[in-house]
């Protein structure tokens, strides 16, 4: 598997959002460009622009909104910078960050890997179906992990503590 390791709408979005995301960044490009990657996989072509521009947003509220209930304020992310890409289809792009985190598929096929692609990486391969453990291997290798799930539980557990009857606002039926 050829690993793709940067992804100029990534770098550049990303890049825009340093001071934000702070130390925590290279967590978060890792996890952002793993699950390019296994999205390019499930896809079996590359991701297209608009794909590219809702990985580097899809989590990014959590930092810009200050909240764990970042899915709105990531989407709106969408709509900020998809006319400097080139990016007509905003609610496709939209439509694949507010989806990520749905229990259940979406009937889109471009949504759907994306869903699929962010789980594999979230669960560190664990469900990974339909990637192999030589596929995340391969990709965590050159992308390696970070802390990123470290920071995924201790922010989850602070967020539940203080939100105990919606301790996981981020997940969709």
């Amino acid at each position: 598997m050829q690993v793709r390791t940067s992804h100029p709408i990534v770098d550049a979005i990303l890049d825009r959002y340093r001071r934000e995301v702070g130390t925590a960044l290279p967590a978060y490009r890792n996890h952002v460009l793993r699950s390019l990657n296994y999205h390019q996989l499930l896809l079996g072509e590359p991701v297209p622009g608009t794909a590219a521009l809702a990985w580097a947003v899809h989590d990014l509220g959590i930092w810009t909104a200050g909240t764990w209930d970042y899915l709105d304020p990531s989407a709106d992310l969408v709509s900020k910078h998809a006319a400097e890409f080139g990016i007509d289809d905003i609610e496709g792009t939209r439509r694949m960050v507010l989806d990520h985190h749905r229990l259940h598929a979406t009937d889109d096929r471009l949504s759907e890997t994306f869903r699929l692609a962010d789980r594999i990486d979230a669960t560190r391969g664990l469900l990974r179906r339909p990637a192999t453990r030589a596929d995340i291997e391969a990709v965590a290798a050159q992308l390696p992990y970070e802390g990123f799930h470290t920071f995924l539980i201790r922010r989850g557990v602070a967020y539940a503590l203080t939100h105990p009857t919606r301790p996981l606002p981020m997940v969709r039926w």
